[in-house]
């Protein structure tokens, strides 16, 4: 299966790829290194997953949608179809902010698999997005 992984850092994306294999196993890898990077006496080390229904109109990864339909997480409708992907969000880098007392995560990786190209876009704008504390993204930059 493709998997999509991004690593967002303060607001922006430093790091996009696609993987070919086992969504848990690369899951895995990167929590791995990850495990290397992370400070356990500055941060917590999470790591979270989430299902999410996504609806793909244009052109879709046929690997993908066979494996996701071999699991039935895959309804066609029309010229579109509808897969339910898990998403995983790996935060290594997260602080509790003194004044307002919420969590600011300043580092993450968001792994799923990858349905269709616009998806990968979508994560890497979730991914700033979760990193832009007090500011809008800084837009989409790869590194």
């Amino acid at each position: 299966m493709k998997v999509a992984v991004v690593r967002a850092e303060h607001g922006r994306v430093v790091e996009s790829y696609e993987f070919e294999g086992r969504l848990e196993d690369i899951v895995k890898d990167i929590v791995k290194q990850v495990v290397e990077e992370w400070r356990p006496g500055e941060s917590d080390l999470l790591v979270t997953r989430e299902s999410r229904e996504i609806t793909v109109a244009g052109e879709a990864d046929e690997g993908v949608v066979r494996e996701l339909e071999e699991r039935g997480l895959v309804a066609r409708e029309g010229g579109s179809l509808k897969a339910l992907v898990t998403i995983y969000y790996i935060y290594f880098d997260v602080k509790l902010e003194e004044e307002s007392e919420e969590y600011v995560s300043n580092k993450i990786y968001v792994i799923a698999p990858l349905v269709a190209k616009e998806f990968k876009y979508e994560l890497e704008r979730e991914a700033a997005s979760w990193t832009a504390w007090g500011e809008e993204p800084s837009g989409i930059r790869v590194e």
